[in-house]
């Protein structure tokens, strides 16, 4: 379903092209706001953009039930951003909470791993051309699971994953390259409530570092990686509360990667890091009357600094940095929707970062970016 014709181009703080883009084509059309997929208005928790049949374009797995059975399903993209045909994955719905796209079986193309509430990890591979086989489930993976982030921890050059669960430890699950993962080893932390994260290379040793935002309470953590896929677990202070999503970015100027927490009341935070593994007390930037869900970071205005995408529990918002950490806020297309996942990627094929909404109770959405 097409939606006319605001765009996230014309809106003043963008200033991505001329009013122009707003007038009609030749053809009397005009430019789409929004493409709706997945109307059956599934609870979806979240969308993972990967190129799924290998024909150069990213299409959309979605993660549907959160703690109902519902079926997940592959959209593969028409290359304009259309999501045109859907593909379940598996014959059995069950409460999904996000997929993790990555080559499992060491044969070039995305397989998934799907990360389920209180289920174990079921594994799907792929033929190429994304028709998905059930791989079967993760051993010791079950529990109350939230999230994932997949990277390479450890060095050797496959995709791991790190499970993030509400409770219980987190779940690090290293690639084995023939179609699953090394026995699963547990990271212990104190308290519970892991649902979000994000990973870089945090005090510029080489290797990948993580934080996981958490709620319920409970501060979040930075896990420092020895390099081997070990992580030393330490809770960052001034981050008691609620907080489900996370992003490291410059987002200040300054050269060094930084901490924006969001939290279900509707505040953001920053923590300016120094680079070394340290974070400085929260400065709040975004204070909403929604509950944040999800973040995202891009560059919306390409100016270079990182901007911000904001799914929440009613309109979705984009915030445009100044380039000193300090954020502008740009109501998004969409209507009042509960977003539990934000992604960002190139949908329409333009060269420019697109974004991609999932929505618990009403229909998915992409929204170009021109």
């Amino acid at each position: 379903m097409l939606r006319k014709p605001l765009l996230l181009s014309a809106l003043p703080v963008f200033a991505l092209v001329p009013s122009a883009a707003l007038q009609a084509q030749p053809d009397g059309e005009m430019d789409m706001v929004f493409t709706q997929f997945d109307i059956a208005r599934h609870m979806t928790a979240d969308v993972t953009l990967a190129d799924l049949d290998n024909d150069g374009d990213l299409d959309v797995l979605t993660a549907n039930g959160r703690h109902w059975a519902e079926p997940d399903f592959a959209y593969l993209n028409l290359g304009d951003g259309r999501l045109l045909e859907a593909r379940p994955l598996g014959a059995n719905p069950s409460a999904s909470y996000t997929i993790a796209a990555l080559d499992l079986d060491g044969d070039g193309d995305m397989d998934a791993a799907v990360v389920r509430d209180e289920l174990p990890v079921r594994l799907f591979l792929n033929d190429g051309v994304a028709n998905f086989t059930e791989a079967g489930d993760v051993p010791d993976t079950g529990g109350a699971a939230r999230g994932a982030l997949v990277f390479d921890g450890n060095g050797d050059g496959l995709a791991d994953v790190l499970v993030l669960r509400r409770g219980g430890p987190l779940l690090w699950l290293a690639g084995n390259g023939i179609g699953g993962f090394a026995p699963v080893e547990e990271i212990a932390t104190p308290g519970s409530g892991a649902t979000g994260g994000d990973f870089a290379d945090a005090d510029g040793d080489g290797d990948v570092d993580v934080v996981v935002a958490r709620r319920d309470g409970n501060a979040s953590l930075l896990l420092e990686n020895d390099g081997s896929g070990h992580f030393s677990v330490h809770e960052i202070a001034g981050t008691t509360g609620d907080n489900r999503a996370a992003v490291m970015a410059d987002f200040d100027g300054d050269g060094v990667l930084d901490l924006l927490l969001a939290s279900t009341s509707g505040a953001l935070n920053l923590h300016s890091g120094d680079g070394a593994l340290g974070f400085a007390l929260p400065r709040e930037v975004y204070t909403g009357e929604d509950g944040v869900m999800s973040l995202a970071r891009a560059d919306l205005d390409r100016d270079g600094s990182a901007d911000l995408v904001l799914g929440t529990n009613g309109g979705n918002l984009a915030l445009v940095n100044d380039g000193t950490g300090r954020f502008s806020a740009v109501p998004l297309p969409g209507g009042a929707v509960s977003t539990y996942g934000v992604a960002v990627g190139d949908m329409t094929g333009d060269g420019v970062a697109d974004l991609v909404f999932a929505n618990s109770g009403s229909p998915n959405l992409v929204v170009p970016v021109d």
